[in-house]
């Protein structure tokens, strides 16, 4: 489910009602509404990644567990990456 929309769940989102944007839609006013807690959400907006999961995402692309050859040794200031 979208953090930042409209219409509940399951994807609390309509691509009519952009995320922060009002909208007059048969007689009443609608407004796509961020969610109270970011933090708990994967998708934002339900086209982009919240904060959160793009860093999770990249604290996991920069880990040697997806790299051939590991390229631990040449970003050691990287690791080690705490999420």
């Amino acid at each position: 489910m979208a953090c930042c929309g409209h219409r509940g769940p399951p994807l609390n989102y309509d691509s009519r009602v952009p995320c922060g944007k009002t909208k007059i839609m048969n007689g009443t006013e609608i407004t796509g509404k961020g969610c109270s807690d970011s933090t708990k959400y994967v998708n934002w907006n339900g086209i982009h990644y919240s904060e959160v999961a793009n860093q999770y995402v990249s604290s996991q692309i920069l880990t040697v567990k997806y790299s051939d050859p590991s390229f631990s040794d040449k970003m050691s200031f990287l690791l080690p990456l705490k999420f």
